[in-house]
């Protein structure tokens, strides 16, 4: 689905928001990495991390 909003290119903001979701989303291992959006721009990325702790 093509949006009316969206362009080929990929800017610079586009490209370091892109970055940042990535990098958290190599650094979870059990947990979830959320996106904020306002305005059609990436205006933050929050990553939870939980620890499981083993039953014994």
């Amino acid at each position: 689905m093509v949006d009316e909003n969206s362009t080929a290119a990929i800017t610079s903001n586009e490209r370091a928001a892109l970055e940042e979701i990535l990098q958290s989303i190599r650094k979870v291992k059990h947990g979830y990495v959320q996106i904020v959006i306002q305005d059609f721009k990436v205006v933050q990325v929050d990553t939870l991390e939980k620890k499981r702790l083993d039953k014994q």
